[in-house]
């Protein structure tokens, strides 16, 4: 919770705000007030132009999440997981737990979130010309989202991975040259440089037409994209280092064995030994108890709690990590029993274990 909240949920997608948004929406609103709606509906009421602004900026992110809902869609149907969409001050993201699959694969989602935000220009244009005889309200509304909708359907399309323009340019490569890890490198590298355009063009803007707030939010957009090239080369390198090691190799073999009855007389955590907990009944065991804090016996997968085993996924210890951190993504929870089925159990994966693996390489 510490970066946002959740809204709800819509097709098994969390929709979650970030703190950020609310900066963002004061800000989008307060320019709609003094800089669009005044010239393009002159004679309204200042309490008009901030009902007219407010609406718009909530159909600004509404916009926003149909298009990522398009690429979240797409990847649910090509097998991908997404567990939510945060909105934020940039606009949104939808968190996907796996890559694409296929090249083809890509490509589909890629152009989803675009062709989402085009069909929503036309939709918004068409508003607009339907009103604008008789409600120039309304149709200065419609129009604005009409334009801030094309736009953002041609600025995603800029081909910087990871932005969808850059990950159709992965996908082609990757069809193409058929090696994966080469082209992420070669479009995460197009992506650094086309932040670093971006920031150019920014600086172009105030120095020739001394245009600041266009200048200025174009550098923070362009070293935004930077940043996250640079982040997705970091985050792609440790994916590859997590691959090329196995579950066996970080198999956590000493937790100890305790009754059900016995948990609340011990404060995993503080007490050598007892961080992590196979929890019997009756010699079965039932669930695993790992972190600190106060013993409840729930499902949750909180540090504390007592996580049933049915709840918990089982890897081989032939599984490489990667895909042992993925399972954890999917399932919510911080752990993953090893060789388990229903009598033997070799050990277990926990997460704090390849936190302080990564730490250490």
């Amino acid at each position: 919770m510490a970066n946002g909240f959740p809204l709800g949920r819509l097709f098994g997608i969390q929709i979650r705000l970030d703190y950020s948004w609310f900066l963002i929406f004061a800000l989008l609103t307060i320019f709609l007030v003094w800089q669009v709606f005044p010239s393009a509906v002159i004679g309204e009421t200042t309490m008009t132009y901030w009902v007219m602004s407010v609406v718009t900026a909530l159909l600004f992110f509404g916009s926003v999440l149909v298009h990522e809902f398009a690429h979240s869609l797409v990847g649910q149907a090509e097998g991908i997981p997404v567990r939510k969409i945060n909105l934020n001050i940039f606009g949104g993201a939808a968190q996907l737990d796996r890559d694409p699959p296929t090249a083809g694969a890509e490509i589909k989602m890629a152009i989803a979130g675009p062709m989402a935000s085009l069909l929503l220009a036309i939709i918004f244009y068409a508003v607009y010309d339907f009103y604008l005889s008789h409600m120039i309200t309304l149709a200065a509304m419609a129009l604005w989202l009409a334009q801030i909708n094309l736009i953002i359907a041609a600025f995603n399309m800029l081909p910087g991975f990871p932005m969808d323009g850059g990950r159709v340019i992965r996908a082609i490569w990757w069809k193409v040259r058929g090696d994966y890890n080469e082209v992420t490198r070669k479009a995460i590298t197009v992506g650094r440089i086309v932040g670093w355009g971006v920031v150019v063009a920014g600086v172009f803007f105030i120095a020739v037409y001394q245009d600041w707030i266009a200048g200025v939010w174009l550098g923070i957009i362009g070293l935004f994209l930077e940043y996250t090239a640079r982040t997705s080369r970091q985050q792609f390198e440790l994916q590859l280092w997590l691959k090329a090691r196995l579950a066996g190799d970080l198999v956590r073999k000493n937790c100890r064995r305790v009754e059900h009855e016995a948990v609340n007389n011990l404060n995993p955590g503080n007490s050598p030994g007892v961080d992590c907990l196979l929890v019997e009944q009756q010699g079965r065991l039932i669930g695993i108890l790992i972190g600190s804090g106060t013993v409840q016996d729930n499902s949750d997968g909180n540090s504390g709690e007592i996580i049933p085993m049915e709840k918990i996924p089982n890897v081989s210890s032939q599984q490489d990590l990667l895909e042992t951190v993925r399972l954890m993504n999917e399932s919510g929870l911080d752990v993953v029993t090893v060789d388990y089925d229903g009598d033997n159990l070799t050990g277990l994966v926990i997460l704090q274990d390849m936190i302080a693996l990564v730490n250490d390489r």
